[in-house]
């Protein structure tokens, strides 16, 4: 016999050794509905809405002054930042763990983010664009 079939014989049996547990599936979890009460739900909301409004009155305010739309988007971003802090206090009252907190606090800047640095980089383009000879 050669070496490959050696080999192919010996992970076939890892394999068919692996399957041949006794061990029940675990369960699917099912969902569950938010622990969260409308409160702290609406609190959220409404902290997450000012926020994005003041990125757009940003953007309204803002001029295009050369330089990286990068650094341009983090700038305009950080005026905004004090505005989340009611989500935070708002989940902490309800003793959210940290880390979900940070990761719904991540996702609001990234959403953020993306949409302030797509409209500078056109802002940017259209910029080029009319400096072309």
């Amino acid at each position: 016999m050669t070496r490959a079939k050696t080999n192919i014989l010996v992970w076939s049996f890892l394999l068919l050794a692996g399957c041949a547990t006794t061990e029940k599936p675990a369960q699917p979890k099912h969902w569950q509905p938010s622990t969260l009460s409308s409160q702290t739900i609406q609190s959220a909301r409404k902290a997450s809405n000012d926020y994005f409004s003041c990125i757009e009155h940003e953007l309204i305010r803002y001029q295009y002054r050369g330089g990286d739309s990068r650094y341009e988007t983090g700038k305009l971003l950080k005026r905004c930042e004090n505005r989340l802090a009611p989500i935070r206090t708002a989940f902490a009252k309800e003793n959210v763990d940290d880390t979900i907190t940070q990761r719904y606090l991540r996702r609001k800047r990234t959403q953020a983010a993306r949409h302030v640095l797509r409209i500078i980089m056109s802002i940017e383009a259209r910029q080029r664009a009319a400096n072309q000879p």
